[in-house]
C-alpha cells in the first residue's frame, strides 16, 4: 500500500463522513443525508481507506459493515471531530455579556443535543446560556412571546421557518439481554405526552403489522430511559442516546426500519449579536455526526 507522505494525512471532512456511513448504516443512506450521491461518498470512504492503509468496511446484508480497523477508528474518528468542534469553538468565541435562553423540547434532549449546548458552555465561560426543556407545544407560543433567544425542536410544531435542519436515524433499543418473543405483542416503554418520533415509531409498526402493548408509560426522560435500562420493554432513539446509557441495539427480528425524524434550530424575530453569536457556535458544536459506536445486539427468544 503507499505510505503515509504518498497518501496525505486525515482530514476532519473524511472522519465525519465515515461516521456518518457508520451511523447510517449503508453508504447510500448516508449519502441521502448529507445530500451526496452514493459515488461521491465511496469515492470518500476509497479515499479515507487508502490514506489509513487498512480496509475499513465489508459488505453486508443490508448496507456495509465494520472491519476491526473500522470499529477502531471510530472511536479515534470521535475523539478528533469532537476536538476540531472545540478548537474552533474556542477561536471563534466573542464577548458574551448578556443571557442567551435556549428552548428545546424533551425529544432533542434524547438526541443528544443537551450535552452538546453543555459543551458549548464549558468552551465559553464568559457566556451567560440558559438551556429550558418544556413541552415541544409551547415552544412555539414562548419564542413569539419573546421569552427564547432560540428554539431546538421538531419544525412540525412551529409555525416560523428553521434557520438549520438535521435528520437522526433512530434504532429500536433495549436492554442487552432482553429476550424478544415474537410470538407475543412487542412491549414498548413510551411518552405520555405527544412525541412526533413516537407517533412516526407506532405508525411504522402498524404498517409492518406488529402488534404492541404499552409496558411502560412517562412523560420523563430519566425513567423512560431507566424503563428501557431495567428491561421493560423496547423504544425508539438516536444512537448517541443509545450509546451514552449503554443499551442494545434490537436486530434479527424482524422490526421494521424507525423513522428518521428531523430537528431545527428556530430564531426569534429580533435576534441579538449575542445569540447570533451562539447561534454559529451551536451549529459547529452539535451537528455532529459521529456521535456512534457499535452496539452490542439484542437477542431473540
Amino acid at each position: 500500500m503507499a505510505t503515509q507522505a504518498q497518501v496525505g494525512d486525515l482530514e476532519v471532512s473524511l472522519l465525519r463522513m465515515f461516521l456518518a456511513v457508520v451511523d447510517h448504516g449503508s453508504i447510500g443512506k448516508a449519502a441521502a443525508a448529507v445530500d451526496m450521491t452514493q459515488p461521491g461518498v465511496s469515492q470518500q470512504m476509497l479515499r479515507l481507506e487508502k490514506i489509513v492503509g487498512q480496509k475499513l468496511f465489508v459488505r453486508a446484508r443490508n448496507g456495509v459493515r465494520l472491519t476491526w480497523h473500522g470499529e477502531l477508528l471510530v472511536n479515534y474518528a470521535n475523539r478528533a471531530v469532537e476536538l476540531n468542534q472545540e478548537i474552533l469553538v474556542c477561536l471563534r468565541e466573542q464577548e458574551v455579556n448578556e443571557q442567551v435562553v435556549v428552548g428545546a423540547s424533551p425529544d432533542s434532549a434524547l438526541a443528544g443535543l443537551i450535552p452538546g449546548l453543555r459543551r458549548l458552555q464549558s468552551s465559553c465561560p464568559k457566556l451567560e446560556l440558559k438551556v429550558v426543556v418544556t413541552a415541544a407545544e409551547k415552544l412555539d407560543g414562548l419564542l413569539k412571546a419573546g421569552e427564547f433567544d432560540l428554539v431546538i425542536t421538531s419544525p412540525n410544531v412551529m409555525t416560523a421557518m428553521p434557520g438549520t435542519t438535521w435528520r437522526v436515524p433512530l434504532r429500536w433499543a433495549a436492554r442487552k439481554n432482553l429476550q424478544i418473543d415474537r410470538s407475543r405483542p412487542l412491549p414498548l416503554v413510551l411518552f405520555e405526552r405527544p412525541c412526533h418520533w413516537q407517533d412516526e415509531m407506532l405508525d411504522c409498526l402498524r404498517t409492518a403489522g406488529w402488534e404492541w402493548r404499552r409496558t411502560f408509560e412517562s412523560s420523563s426522560l430519566d425513567a423512560i430511559l431507566t424503563a428501557a435500562q431495567s428491561g421493560l420493554g423496547i423504544t425508539a432513539l438516536p444512537m448517541e442516546t443509545m450509546r451514552n446509557f449503554k443499551l442494545g441495539c434490537v436486530t434479527e427480528v424482524g422490526l421494521p426500519q424507525p423513522p428518521t425524524v428531523e430537528f431545527g434550530i428556530f430564531s426569534g424575530t429580533a435576534l441579538t449579536d449575542n445569540a447570533q453569536t451562539v447561534l454559529d457556535v451551536v451549529n459547529a458544536a452539535i451537528f455532529d455526526p459521529g456521535q456512534t459506536a457499535p452496539i452490542s445486539p439484542v437477542m431473540m427468544a
